[in-house]
């Protein structure tokens, strides 16, 4: 029996965060992507991984994740807001926050 789609998901996504070898250019984006999912809390990346990334529904990562999707959808929210910031902050000139 094949494993289950969001087992090869979290395989794939894993496998890609893998050092990257000097001969592979990784654009600025990406970077900053990885970099600042690194940052979140575990379950707010492994939620954003598994629904944005890995493609599964609030429901499917709620069963994967074993929460109730009412606290998925709380970890997607909280986690998307404070990439939102993290990715804004990076893109700063001269890295200044954009926070007083």
């Amino acid at each position: 029996m094949p494993a289950p789609r969001w087992t090869r998901t979290a395989r794939t996504w894993l496998s890609r965060q893998r050092p990257v070898e000097a001969a592979t250019p990784v654009d600025e984006g990406t970077a900053a992507l990885v970099t600042a999912l690194r940052l979140l809390p575990e379950a707010q990346r492994r939620a954003i991984v598994l629904h944005h990334l890995g493609d599964l529904s609030v429901a499917e990562v709620a069963r994967v994740e074993g929460s109730p999707e009412g606290t998925i959808k709380a970890r997607l929210s909280r986690g998307r807001a404070a990439l939102g910031e993290l990715l804004a902050d990076s893109h700063e000139p001269n890295g200044a926050s954009s926070h007083a």
